[in-house]
């Protein structure tokens, strides 16, 4: 936080969100690695003192974003876990929240996957950590599934990695069967029945 200056945690957020803005233009056009922290400073319209009471460093920046981000995805997915409805419905509808963030962000999504890809080795297993609590989240539904008979038996986080894992194609895709809606519709139903006629 910014030294000798009240500020409330919303308007820090604000400010964080335009300094990861200014940080996007510069990553997307230089590269991670050939953007200074100089010159994300400039572009922020501050001083690279004063970017230091924000962030300390390049991946701090970029790893806000996307631990924001991941922390937004769990908590909407928690919520839907919590209501008391059939499991496969909470499920459907955690997936479908996931969709949603998914095309909200899809270009983002785009631009920014090779960058991840250069963070610290320490940083990028933080983005894991958000990863994996969602993916323990689906999985514990599953089990619960498995435990109240709606599901057999099965690999409950490999089957969790699957449903996740499904979202990628029906937005990341060149030969759309559809909607991303109605192509996640369909992986839910093959997921929850297989193939087998």
């Amino acid at each position: 936080m910014p030294k000798g200056i009240p500020i409330t945690e919303e308007e820090l957020y604000c400010r964080r969100h335009e300094i990861f803005d200014s940080a996007l233009h510069l990553f997307l056009e230089k590269g991670f690695n050939e953007t200074s922290v100089r010159e994300i400073a400039e572009a922020s319209g501050m001083g690279k003192s004063t970017l230091y009471d924000y962030f300390k460093t390049k991946d701090e920046i970029l790893l806000w974003y996307i631990e924001d981000e991941l922390k937004d995805v769990n908590t909407a997915a928690r919520e839907i876990a919590n209501q008391p409805i059939p499991v496969i419905e909470r499920l459907r509808q955690i997936m479908r929240k996931n969709l949603d963030f998914l095309v909200a962000s899809k270009e983002l999504y785009l631009k920014l996957f090779f960058e991840v890809q250069r963070l610290t080795i320490q940083s990028q297993k933080r983005v894991q950590a958000g990863r994996h609590a969602y993916q323990d989240l689906v999985r514990q539904l599953i089990e619960d599934g498995i435990r109240d008979g709606t599901f057999r038996p099965v690999n409950s986080l490999l089957v969790a990695r699957l449903m996740i894992t499904a979202m990628t194609p029906t937005v990341f895709t060149s030969r759309p069967t559809g909607s991303p809606e109605n192509m996640l519709e369909n992986v839910f139903d093959i997921i929850l029945h297989g193939i087998q006629a």
